[in-house]
């Protein structure tokens, strides 16, 4: 081979390679292009990792404005289906609301991307805080001069959630009395035998009493504890490791974190009817218990759908993994895409299996 034709070949690598890194540089790279607003409604318990997701995103879209509101799930999402709110992206502390409120009028997939565990949030100063366990917190709980918090089970999952729980510790400890002294005994809450499992009905106005307290999301919840104003509250692990300072948590038997699909035949023998007294109106929906699981989607008629395929890539990838992770949320490898998930933006392919 004579030295023309090695110039030849080794102009022609550098030219190839300089493509690539250019190509490369491009994509990570701002442009004119990529600006606006990208509008997301996530919930509260996400509200550390999707700030510092946004935050990294930033990196790379300097010239565009994150927009994040976050709050009960399923009030967030009547904000999209009643009020006609314009987002781009959605992500619910529980994927089946979005299943069944938002697909196939307002998003055409939903992705399981993350999951998190129940615990009992308390202090130090919470009343025998030295004596609660694994075994007897319930008891801990029932006693007058204890009090606990919940969030709003109309509004949040964590609510629901920690209601419906506390219905399986019945079997689970065999004790038939726990729902009664602690939820029935200190709301409006009432739940009924069925015949193969319970219905729990959750009425507009919940009661509550001195004992019981309720915040409209888990973080309001969670801050009663912190300010002393109650002495305990069921919220999402994630939320009391994040807390930090002079908050602790109790760890739930595997059974009752409802982290385990294992466990999802038991979990389905109990529903919540929310606004159960308002029979009729758009805002009864009766939820089934299922593990804590996070989805998210795209809306059909996102303002920029293209900005929002990019942050998905970013929360979808390792490092948007490592984020949730840093930020104590547990992420899914690969994301699920739920049953009947259709046009899921190819730019996705590799972060995802199913449907």
């Amino acid at each position: 081979m004579n030295n023309k034709m090695i110039a030849a070949i080794v102009i022609i690598v550098i030219a190839v390679v300089a493509v690539g890194v250019y190509g490369y540089y491009s994509f990570l790279s701002p442009t004119s292009s990529e600006s606006g607003t990208l509008t997301i409604m996530a919930a509260s318990s996400l509200s550390n990792s999707m700030n510092a997701t946004a935050a990294k995103f930033k990196e790379t879209h300097p010239n565009v404005t994150v927009n994040i509101q976050y709050g009960g799930s399923g009030d967030l999402i009547s904000q999209i289906t009643q009020l006609n709110k314009s987002v781009d992206i959605m992500a619910s502390a529980d994927y089946g609301l979005i299943d069944k409120s938002l697909m196939p009028d307002f998003a055409t997939w939903n992705l399981k991307y993350a999951k998190n565990e129940m615990v009992i949030a308390y202090t130090d100063q919470s009343t025998n805080a030295s004596q609660i366990n694994a075994d007897n917190w319930y008891q801990i709980l029932s006693q007058d001069d204890v009090t606990f918090g919940i969030a709003d089970p109309n509004s949040a999952p964590a609510g629901y959630r920690a209601v419906m729980m506390i219905q399986l510790a019945n079997s689970y400890y065999n004790n038939t009395t726990i729902f009664d002294e602690l939820i029935t005994s200190n709301s409006a809450i009432t739940s009924e035998a069925n015949g193969t499992g319970f219905v729990i009905k959750s009425p507009n106005d919940l009661g509550p009493t001195g004992q019981l307290t309720s915040r409209p999301n888990v973080r309001d919840t969670l801050t009663l504890v912190q300010s002393g104003s109650v002495d305990y509250a069921f919220v999402y692990k994630s939320d009391a490791q994040q807390a930090g300072g002079n908050i602790k948590y109790l760890e739930l038997p595997d059974k009752l974190k409802l982290s385990d699909t294992q466990f999802e035949s038991d979990y389905k023998t109990i529903q919540l009817i929310q606004f159960s007294d308002l029979e009729g109106s758009n805002k009864t929906k009766t939820i089934t218990l299922t593990p804590i699981v996070y989805g998210i989607t795209i809306l059909t008629n996102a303002p920029d759908n293209e900005l929002a395929i990019e942050f998905m890539e970013l929360l979808l990838s390792s490092e948007g993994q490592t984020i949730s992770q840093n930020n104590f949320i547990d992420p899914i490898v690969p994301a699920v895409a739920t049953s009947g998930s259709t046009n899921i933006p190819s730019q996705l392919d590799q972060y995802i299996t199913g449907p």
